[in-house]
C-alpha cells in the first residue's frame, strides 16, 4: 500500500540515433551475381533462379574481359542445368569466351554452338558469332548469308556483305548467283566491279543500270566507297614515263631484259602517245634519280629496295611511281581478323596523297599461295624441305606464316638441306623410312631367319612441299618416291614452286619431277595466249634463261599495268591477267601475283583448272 503512495521513478527517454541508410546503389559485376545466387538459394532454394543468376555472373565474367573464368563457371553449371533454354544460353555464352580468347580456338567454338538450339536462344546473338566463325573460316558465302539474320543497322549489314562477298572467285560468285537469291543484288553487283572495273566508261554504265533495277536495296542506296571512289577517279594517262634500271653495273642484265620486256609492251600499243626515257640508275643517287624526273608524269623503277626507299621520301606528290621491287616494311601480312574484314570498305589512310606502288616477283608469294592451296585441297599435315640458301628459306618461312593464319593448323615440319648425301638422309628419316627398316632388322635378329619385308614411310603426313632448284628437285622427287610404301592407300602429293622448274628441262628430266605438282607464271608454262609474242622473243633472245624470262614478263606486266593502277587499289578484288601472273592490287599499294598450277605427268606439263 505505501508503495503505491510513492512518487513513481521517472525514466528519462534518451534519443536514439537511427543508422544512416546509403542509398548508392550496388555495382553489379560479376562478384554481385554470385552473392546474390548464393543467398537467394539459402532462401528459397529456387535451383531455376540461383541458375540464371550465375549465368548471369558468367556474362560479367565476359564483360569484365576475365574470360577464362567465365568458362570454369559454365563448365561447373552445365551438369545442373535442366532446363533447355538456360544450358542453350550456356553454350553460346562459353563459346563467346573461347573466341575472345583466341581464334585459334575455332574448332572448338564451332563444336560447343552444335550444343545451341537457335530457336531458345538471342538470333541475333547467334549470328553474330556464327558470323565470326565463318570468317575466320573463311566460308566467305556463309557469313554473308547468316549477316542477313542480324540485328545490324542496314548499311553496316550491306557492307559487310560486300566484304565477305568480295573474297569469293569469279567462279564462286557465277555459283551463288544461282544458289543465293537473297544475296542476289551484292553478287551481280561484285561480278560487275570484276568484269568493268578496267574499263571505268563500261563501269559507270553498268553500275547505273545495276541501281536501276535495285532502287530501294540497302547495297543501293549505301554504295561502297570503294566502289564510289572507283568511279570518280580518271584512270592514269601516262604522258612522259621516267624509266630507271641499272643499266650498267652488275645488275645490267636485270635491267636491260627488264627494258626490252617495258619496251615490246610499249611498241604492242596500236595507239601510243606516250614518251619514255630509260635512265640508267646504277650509279646515280636518289636525289639524282629525283632531279632527272622531274619533267615525267610517271616513274617506273628503280630496282633496288634501299633506293626505292630513299626516292619515294623525296619524290614529289604530284609523281606517280611504280616502283619494280618492294620495300620491307611493305612486305608484312598480317592475319585477316573479323575487324579487318569489316574494314576493308573504307580507303586505307596512308598518311599522305601520294600515288605509289610496289611490283615485285617476291618469291614469298609463291609459297604463302602454296600454302592456301594445300588448305584448300583439306590437306592438313604437309612436311617441309628447303635448300639451305637466304631465298628457299625465306619462302619456307612464308610458308609456315601463311598456313598458320588458319588457326586449327598443325605445325608443319622443316628440314633444312645442305647437300645432296644431306638431302638423301634428310628425306629417309623425315618419312621414318630408316626407322622402318630398323625395325625389319630387329625382326629379323629376334626371329634368327631371314624377314622379305618392305618398310613403310610414316602414315600421319599427307604433302609434301619442296623449296629447291631445279636439279636439286629432280633428285629429291625420285628419292620420296622410292621411300613411299607401296601399302600406302592415298599417296602423298608432293609441290613445288617456280623455283624447281624450267622450261629448258629435257625429257627426262621431266621424267625425274613425274607427279610433280608446281605454280609458275603463265609467260613459261605451255598453251598460255601470247604464242606470237613468245614466238617473237625466241627468235630475238633464243638462249634467254628462265630468270631472265621471268624479268621480261615483269617489265611487259609494268607497262600494261599502268593506266589501271588507281582502279585496282580502290577494288582490291578486280585482277587483270599479265604474262607474271593474275594480279591484284591491295590498298597498301603492293601487286600481288596469283600463279597457274601445273602438274608433271607423261614427261609432259598440264595446266591444272584453278578457280
Amino acid at each position: 500500500m505505501l508503495s503505491c503512495t510513492n512518487k513513481p521513478t521517472q525514466i528519462s527517454k534518451v534519443k536514439t540515433e537511427q543508422p544512416v541508410v546509403n542509398q548508392t546503389k550496388t555495382f553489379e559485376d560479376s562478384r554481385y551475381y554470385l552473392d546474390l545466387a548464393q543467398t537467394s538459394f539459402t532462401a528459397n532454394q529456387d535451383t531455376f533462379q540461383r541458375n540464371q543468376l550465375l549465368l548471369k555472373a558468367a556474362q560479367m565474367f565476359q564483360t569484365e574481359q576475365q574470360y577464362s573464368q567465365s568458362i570454369k563457371l559454365i563448365q561447373v553449371l552445365l551438369p545442373e542445368l535442366q532446363d533447355k533454354q538456360q544450358l542453350s544460353q550456356a553454350y553460346l555464352d562459353m563459346a563467346e569466351s573461347y573466341l575472345a580468347i583466341s581464334d585459334k580456338n575455332i574448332s572448338v567454338v564451332a563444336k560447343i554452338l552444335q550444343h545451341v538450339d537457335a530457336q531458345l536462344v538471342d538470333s541475333n546473338q547467334l549470328s553474330l558469332l556464327q558470323y565470326k566463325v565463318l570468317v575466320n573460316q573463311k566460308s566467305w558465302l556463309s557469313a554473308a548469308d547468316i549477316l542477313l539474320n542480324t540485328q545490324l543497322s542496314p548499311e553496316q549489314k550491306s557492307q559487310n556483305i560486300w566484304q565477305a562477298i568480295s573474297h569469293l572467285s569469279t567462279k564462286e560468285l557465277e555459283e551463288a548467283r544461282w544458289q543465293n537469291p537473297t544475296l542476289l543484288p551484292w553478287i551481280q553487283l561484285t561480278l560487275i566491279t570484276r568484269h568493268y572495273a578496267l574499263t571505268p566508261t563500261e563501269l559507270s554504265k553498268q553500275v547505273v543500270a545495276w541501281t536501276s533495277a535495285n532502287v530501294g536495296h540497302p547495297l543501293q542506296e549505301n554504295l561502297p566507297l570503294n566502289l564510289i571512289q572507283a568511279l570518280e577517279q580518271k584512270p592514269i594517262v601516262a604522258k612522259r614515263i621516267a624509266v630507271l634500271l641499272p643499266l650498267s653495273g652488275r645488275l645490267a642484265s636485270q635491267g636491260k631484259v627488264l627494258k626490252d620486256g617495258f619496251l615490246t609492251a610499249y611498241l604492242n600499243q596500236k595507239t601510243n602517245n606516250t614518251e619514255v626515257q630509260f635512265i640508267d640508275s646504277a650509279l646515280k643517287t636518289a636525289p639524282e634519280l629525283n632531279e632527272l624526273v622531274t619533267d615525267y608524269d610517271v616513274v617506273v623503277g628503280p630496282l633496288i629496295k634501299e633506293k626505292i626507299q630513299a626516292l619515294s621520301e623525296i619524290l614529289p606528290a604530284e609523281k606517280i611511281l611504280l616502283a619494280l621491287n618492294r620495300v620491307d616494311t611493305l612486305n608484312q601480312v598480317g592475319t585477316l581478323n573479323v575487324e579487318q574484314v569489316e574494314s576493308l570498305s573504307q580507303p586505307s589512310p596512308t598518311g599522305d596523297n601520294k600515288e605509289h606502288y610496289y611490283f615485285s616477283l617476291a618469291p614469298e608469294d609463291e609459297a604463302q599461295q602454296l600454302a592456301r592451296l594445300i588448305h584448300k585441297k583439306q590437306l592438313s599435315r604437309p612436311i617441309l624441305f628447303a635448300d639451305d640458301n637466304s631465298i628457299t628459306k625465306r619462302m619456307a618461312q612464308a610458308f609456315i606464316q601463311e598456313w598458320h593464319k588458319v588457326p586449327t593448323a598443325n605445325k608443319p615440319e622443316l628440314t633444312i638441306f645442305k647437300d645432296i648425301k644431306e638431302m638423301r638422309t634428310s628425306v629417309a628419316a623425315m618419312l621414318d623410312v630408316e626407322q622402318s627398316k630398323a625395325r625389319i632388322r630387329q625382326i629379323e635378329r629376334l626371329a634368327n631367319v631371314e624377314v622379305i619385308g618392305k618398310e613403310r614411310n610414316r602414315r600421319d603426313i599427307d604433302a609434301i612441299v619442296l623449296f629447291a632448284n631445279p636439279e636439286q628437285t629432280g633428285l629429291l622427287n625420285p628419292i620420296i618416291e622410292a621411300s613411299l610404301s607401296s601399302f600406302a592407300e592415298v599417296s602423298l602429293s608432293v609441290f613445288a614452286t617456280s623455283r624447281s622448274y624450267s622450261q629448258n628441262q629435257t625429257t627426262g628430266s621431266l621424267r625425274d619431277l613425274r607427279n610433280l605438282t608446281f605454280s609458275d607464271m603463265p609467260w613459261l608454262l605451255p598453251d598460255h595466249p601470247w604464242q606470237d609474242l613468245q614466238n617473237q622473243t625466241t627468235l630475238l633472245w633464243p638462249q634467254r634463261q628462265d630468270s631472265l624470262a621471268r624479268l621480261f614478263a615483269m617489265g611487259y606486266d609494268s607497262y600494261n599495268l599502268i593506266p589501271h593502277l588507281r582502279q585496282m587499289k580502290n577494288l582490291p578484288q578486280v585482277t587483270k591477267q599479265g604474262l607474271t601472273g593474275q594480279v591484284n592490287l591491295e590498298q597498301s599499294g603492293i601487286i600481288r601475283r596469283h600463279l597457274p598450277m601445273a602438274k608433271i605427268s607423261m614427261e609432259k606439263v598440264t595446266l591444272l583448272e584453278m578457280d
